[in-house]
């Protein structure tokens, strides 16, 4: 009868160290992956940072081309308006 025990004892022993082997693996398998995921993350986020520089220098563009042609148009207006006594009394 001890020598069952003795067997059953030596390969619970020996898949213990087996685990214990495996779950080192699977903890640096897990930090390699995590290393890479946040690698990956920083990448992207830098190539999100530089996309919305971009587009923030386009959208400037319009509002300064926007402002440029409201600008023209009021000074045309102005220029094309009919003379007024400057009054808000509702004679002109």
């Amino acid at each position: 009868m001890k020598r069952p025990t003795a067997t059953l004892l030596l390969t619970l022993g020996a898949v213990s160290l087996g685990l214990a082997a495996c779950s080192e693996q699977t903890k640096e398998d897990g930090k390699a992956f995590a290393e890479g995921a946040a690698e990956d993350t920083a990448a992207n986020a830098e190539v999100v940072g530089e996309k919305l520089e971009e587009a923030t220098v386009v959208a400037a563009d319009k509002v300064s081309e926007g402002a440029a042609e409201l600008r023209d148009e009021v000074a045309e207006k102005r220029e094309n308006a009919p003379p007024n006594d400057g009054e808000l009394d509702g004679t002109d």
